[in-house]
This record gives C-alpha cells, sequence and structure tokens, in this order.
C-alpha cells in the first residue's frame, strides 16, 4: 500500500446486531436503576445514582467496542488502553447527568435541554475518544456533515433517552401512588409496554450514533508503523468490555430482584414500637 491508499472496511452483521442488543440491555437497566434512583433518599440515591450511572454507562462503552470489532480492517488495529478507559469515564459522566437529571422531583424543559446537552456531549465524547485510541498504519479523515449529522444525533438521543426514562418514571410513580386500590391491570400493562418500548427505542438509537460517527471516517494507509505504547489488540478490548457489561448488567439485575424481593422495613414510634 502507498501513502494514499483509501482503506476499505466491511461489517460483521452478527457483531452489529449485538451491539444492538448490548445497547437495549443497558436501557433497560438505565430505566430500573432510574426508579432506584429516584425513590431513594441522602446516601442511599447517591449510591444508586453512582451505580447506574457505572452500569448503563459501561453498557454504553461496551456497545461502542461491539461495534469497532464489528468493522473488520484489512490491517491489524490495536487501542491504546489508557484512552479507552477515558472513554469510559465519558460513558459514566452521561449516564450519571442522565439519571440525575431524571431523578429530580421537577424536571423543566431547561433540565430537560440542558440535561440533553450534557449527556450528548458525554456520548459523543466516548464515541471520539474511542476513536482517538485507535492504532494502525492509516490516517484517519473526517467528513465534517457525518461527524455534525453523529453529534446532532447524539443530542437527540438524549434528548429521547430523558423523556423517556422520565415518562417511565411518571407512570411508574403512579401506579405506586394507586396501591392498595383494586388493581388496573391497564395501567400495569401500560407501565410494562412503555418500559419495553423505551428500551428498545434508546437501544436502536445509541448505536445509531455509533455508526453514524463510524461513516463519517476514513482511512488512509501510511508506511510508518503505529505507536503500540500501552497498546492491545482491539479485539480483546472489545471481549473484554462485552464480559464487563454482562457481569455489570446481572449484577444489577440481580441487586434489583433483591431488594425488591426484601420487604417492607416497619415504622416505628418515637418510644421504638412498630406502627
Amino acid at each position: 500500500m502507498n501513502e494514499s491508499t483509501l482503506i476499505h472496511t466491511t461489517y460483521d452483521l452478527r457483531l452489529v446486531i449485538l451491539s444492538v442488543l448490548i445497547a437495549m440491555l443497558a436501557s433497560y437497566a438505565a430505566l430500573e436503576l432510574a426508579m432506584r434512583v429516584t425513590t431513594s433518599r441522602n446516601t442511599v440515591r447517591t449510591a444508586w445514582l453512582f451505580g447506574g450511572a457505572i452500569a448503563m454507562g459501561t453498557g454504553i462503552w461496551s456497545m461502542h467496542y461491539t461495534g469497532m470489532i464489528a468493522c473488520r480492517f484489512p490491517i491489524a488495529v490495536y487501542c491504546h488502553v489508557p484512552t479507552s478507559v477515558l472513554s469510559l469515564v465519558a460513558a459514566i459522566a452521561a449516564s450519571f447527568v442522565a439519571l440525575f437529571v431524571v431523578s429530580r422531583e421537577r424536571m423543566t424543559a431547561f433540565h430537560l435541554i440542558a440535561g440533553s446537552m450534557l449527556m450528548a456531549a458525554g456520548i459523543a465524547s466516548m464515541h471520539y475518544t474511542g476513536m482517538a485510541a485507535m492504532r494502525l498504519s492509516a490516517m484517519h479523515h473526517y467528513d465534517k456533515d457525518l461527524l455534525i449529522a453523529s453529534i446532532v444525533i447524539a443530542w437527540l438521543v438524549s434528548l429521547a433517552a430523558l423523556g423517556l426514562i422520565k415518562m417511565n418514571l411518571v407512570l411508574n410513580t403512579s401506579t405506586d401512588n394507586r396501591a392498595g386500590t383494586a388493581p388496573q391491570a391497564g395501567s400495569e400493562g401500560s407501565e410494562k409496554l412503555l418500559t419495553l418500548v423505551s428500551s428498545l427505542t434508546m437501544g436502536v438509537a445509541i448505536p445509531a450514533m455509533h455508526y453514524t460517527g463510524m461513516a463519517a471516517v476514513s482511512y488512509r494507509s501510511m508506511a510508518e508503523a503505529p505507536d503500540l505504547t500501552n497498546a492491545v489488540e482491539i479485539s480483546s478490548v472489545a471481549n473484554g468490555a462485552i464480559i464487563v457489561v454482562t457481569v455489570v448488567m446481572l449484577m444489577a439485575v440481580f441487586l434489583l430482584r433483591w431488594l425488591t424481593a426484601l420487604p417492607p422495613i416497619p415504622q416505628t414510634s418515637q418510644q421504638g414500637q412498630a406502627i
């Protein structure tokens, strides 16, 4: 290859589908964890907020690297580990902003717009920091229009995600407030349907930003060998990310089910007797 050779890539459809499924799983976990953040107070709320951000952020990050190994290069591709870790931090930060905004008792249009912009900045930072972590014998070039489009999509995804999560929280709260009344099968069905639709929507929308960002970049070969200091083969990072997100998500779901199964703590009067 000479320096002007354009590197052509292909996609493994199976891994593309897997990346979407991971995004859906992360979205479902985010919806469940957001409810815990909203119904908790003080230090418990803080713990759920950070835990939810880690679970959701890890899912988004794992989706990104699964999408990366879905893209097949004709040359060896490595990943700079410290930069990859930085991209994970950006994903967790974006998720923290999302959960913090939707867990507020009152979310105004300003909160929604500002929160979605901050979340979009985090997602876009995660994606392009992850791209900057790539090490290969090629130079990358970005299509300005597609790059801007990917950032706009990230904002729209964030706006929709915050809106959908808040809708789920409002519906769940309404259902909880009716506890002790006659069962409302229609409301419960609507709640489950909205959770499913929200997870599917977010699970498709988040990869849409990723693959638009991937379409924005092209690579041309170069003679110089890449600097592989602190770098590993990119498939190793992606495989590790898949394992991490699986463990984190399963732990989150297990913890949710365990806490839900616990009997409520009886309230006590000032004399210390159960009410």
